[in-house]
């Protein structure tokens, strides 16, 4: 019997147990094509196809456990070197107050349940500041700013957007769609409203999750102060 022949018996014999192609291909050493020339026409029983559906299934679950886990490493490595640089600048920002007040605030005001760094005021003044923060703590992201106007009805021709560009040294371009809120009586109540502006820097997950790390440090380093 030549080598083909026994590898083409070895082949059938490993597939009725139940093995898949490319088990059988690792352990013979043979191509998958040459596999499936030899086994396309090979019947089996219902227990043998009931046994190879649940060595498929046993391997996918076991590939995404796998792939759960190493995601799973991977995302506590990132937190981990992320903490390890939000420390680093903590410590070499402490000295200035314009930090704690950036932080202290977006705490305040910011949004903590989303999945990007996300501020909304409707104070020119708070507004301004958390754009000469951004631009002061994180300079690198400052290209991934979008503003976005949240504004009643009956001043959508006023053209808020000119205004809030003007207090953030920010072309309209970087605007996104305008949202109206509808009102009941279609009245300006307020003449000087211009609406709320929402800062949120795109894919910025990792800075919100600095800003977090920022805050607590902020916390332990002010009561250990205060103690």
């Amino acid at each position: 019997m030549n080598q083909k022949s026994i590898e083409m018996g070895q082949a059938l014999k490993l597939r009725r147990e139940g093995h898949t192609y490319n088990e059988i291909a690792r352990a013979l050493l043979v191509s998958k094509s040459s596999l499936s020339a030899w086994l396309k026409d090979m019947p089996l029983t219902e227990n043998e196809k009931k046994v190879l559906k649940w060595r498929k299934d046993a391997n996918i679950t076991r590939g995404r456990i796998r792939s759960s886990a190493n995601n799973r490493l991977n995302r506590l490595e990132r937190e981990k070197q992320l903490f390890i640089e939000s420390k680093r600048d903590f410590d070499n920002y402490l000295g200035d107050p314009l930090f704690f007040c950036g932080v202290s605030l977006y705490w305040a005001e910011g949004a903590k349940r989303s999945s990007t760094f996300q501020f909304m005021n409707s104070d020119k003044d708070m507004i301004r500041l958390m754009m000469t923060w951004c631009r002061k703590f994180m300079p690198s992201r400052v290209g991934d700013i979008r503003l976005r106007l949240y504004i009643h009805q009956p001043y959508a021709h006023e053209n808020c957007e000119a205004y809030w560009s003007k207090i953030t040294e920010l072309p309209l371009r970087l605007f996104s769609k305008t949202i109206y809120k509808p009102t009941s009586s279609g009245v300006k109540m307020r003449p000087a409203y211009k609406g709320c502006l929402r800062i949120e820097i795109r894919r910025g997950l990792a800075v919100l999750r600095k800003m977090q790390f920022w805050r607590n440090l902020m916390l332990d380093y002010l009561s250990r102060r205060v103690v």
